[in-house]
């Protein structure tokens, strides 16, 4: 069920994007219903529509706490409870110590106005989704070659 929701994200948010699901290649819109086909022929009617049960949840959270609040105004229904927050030290912005190294916080969001700042200067270029967080970390190195 978790990897439905881990798809519906990147599906919303990839939407014709290619895939390859075994030896077939489409857009991946359609890999959450190729998913559950191989199910169905698989393993059992019965866990397909376990699966199925599964699409909808991540179909019903994601318009809940994602396109609802953004696109319909409206507020996000589902919170997260504090005490989750907590256990992932939301809560404590400080570099946090832990057994595999230390953690660092996020950088707070700064307001995005359709052109990215990199070192001071505008790129004019306008990122969206994912590349979002990487656009200001600055324009980076190619590695090897010359």
């Amino acid at each position: 069920m978790v990897s439905y929701c881990q798809e519906l994200l990147f599906y919303s948010d990839n939407p014709n994007r290619q895939v390859t699901f075994f030896i077939i290649t489409f857009q991946v819109k359609w890999l959450p219903y190729a998913m559950l086909a191989m199910t169905f022929v698989m393993a059992s009617p019965t866990a397909a529509l376990h699966q199925a049960t599964g699409l909808l949840a991540a179909h019903l959270y994601d318009f809940l706490t994602r396109i609802w609040p953004e696109h319909g105004h409206g507020r996000n229904l589902i919170q997260t409870p504090s005490f989750v927050k907590r256990w992932f030290g939301a809560d404590q912005p400080a570099p946090r110590s832990r057994g595999y190294g230390t953690a660092m916080p996020g950088r707070p969001q700064a307001q995005q106005s359709g052109s990215t700042s990199v070192g001071g200067q505008s790129s004019g270029t306008s990122f969206g989704g994912a590349s979002q967080a990487w656009a200001r970390r600055g324009p980076g190195q190619r590695l090897g070659g010359d």
